[in-house]
């Protein structure tokens, strides 16, 4: 019994296992997925959705460092472009189901945001704003968030600061000080792995 009770077994994992044939990975590739891994990249905004087609670019440039022209002066900093990390994550901050209104200001080192909740959890729509904060910017950023939306105005009155100013960064200490006062700063997976290195 125990034998035949096998044999049934066996022949229906064989049957099961004959629609997979002895692909390769490329052949698998173009039966499951595009064509071309290239496919859904668009440099026409008529291809694109939404008409959006500058993101689906890839950025690329090349130098020497024998170039007279090179700025010496250049840090990791004058590479982000601030205002546009604000615009997408307040952006994808309020598709969320948790968040109905938000506030992003990218600085030189912090990554701040306000966001109003309707979520009886503040505590859970605040370590998801904050991953979602944190997965868009450098490692080196220091994230603060805040579910009090009054506070959302306070950190649009710093939208003109240029990053190298030295004027209003004691209020904008105080204002990141305030932020953490007000909401509990939940611990990130980012924060975790950090805390394990030292």
């Amino acid at each position: 019994m125990r034998n035949i009770v096998f044999l049934i077994v066996f022949s229906l994992l064989l049957q099961g296992c004959t629609g997979f044939t002895s692909m390769d990975k490329e052949e698998l590739a173009a039966e499951y997925g595009p064509e071309n891994a290239l496919d859904y990249i668009s440099n026409n905004k008529d291809d694109a959705p939404g008409g959006r087609s500058a993101g689906n670019r890839f950025g690329w440039h090349r130098n020497d460092s024998s170039e007279a022209d090179l700025d010496e002066d250049m840090s990791m900093h004058d590479l982000i472009d601030r205002q546009r990390i604000a615009e997408g994550l307040s952006n994808l901050l309020v598709q969320t189901p948790e968040v109905e209104k938000a506030g992003v200001l990218i600085t030189n080192e912090y990554a701040l945001a306000a966001f109003q909740t309707e979520e009886e959890d503040t505590g859970r729509a605040a370590k998801h704003v904050k991953m979602m904060v944190e997965a868009a910017v450098p490692y080196f950023f220091i994230t603060v968030v805040t579910d009090n939306p009054s506070m959302i105005e306070d950190l649009e009155a710093y939208k003109g600061m240029t990053a190298r100013s030295k004027d209003g960064h004691a209020a904008l200490r105080n204002t990141i000080d305030t932020m953490r006062e007000m909401t509990e700063q939940p611990v990130t997976p980012k924060e975790k792995a950090g805390s394990m290195e030292e």
